[in-house]
């Protein structure tokens, strides 16, 4: 399991009899955000789908040569603090931090069922390396690649 804080939460259930019950979850909680903490937001589960990606769109809108992502269900995502510029192209969105430009998150629709999340934008990104390279058609030929992850040319 990762490195990340998690709090224990204690529900009361009222029983049909007037009874009593406690239950008691477990949940992870991991934060992130921007570069000036103007915006932030939390994960309420580990992100999956973990890839580092080097189409030509995540390198310019990140102005690097690689981004990696990660998944998340839309429903496990809140916004704590900002509001995210959300940009449409390519017939997808991406979300930057409105008040210093950092790139949080992308979206096939504004309803899909997950989100994809920058690693890096987490406050404690190191538990959550790339499980595997995507975009290979795009990537830049200085770039070397971890040989022990499956490589696709196009996403996955």
């Amino acid at each position: 399991m990762a490195a990340v804080s998690a709090a224990k939460v204690t529900k009361l259930f009222i029983a049909a009899d007037a009874a009593a019950a406690t239950e008691e979850f477990n949940y992870m909680e991991l934060t992130g955000g921007c570069l000036c903490g103007g915006t932030r937001y939390e994960l309420k589960g580990e992100p999956f789908s973990l890839g580092d990606c080097h189409c030509i769109d995540c390198r310019r809108s990140a102005g690097a040569p690689v981004v990696t992502w990660g998944s998340v269900y839309r429903k496990d995502l809140r916004l704590t603090r900002g509001e995210p510029r959300k940009i449409q192209h390519a017939g997808r969105i991406r979300s930057f931090a409105a008040c210093c430009g950092t790139h949080l998150f992308f979206e096939e629709t504004g309803d899909s069922e997950t989100i994809d999340v920058t690693i890096a934008s987490l406050d404690d990104p190191a538990p959550f390396a790339p499980q595997k390279v995507i975009w290979l058609e795009d990537k830049l030929p200085w770039i070397k690649l971890d040989e022990s992850l499956p490589h696709f040319q196009k996403g996955s």
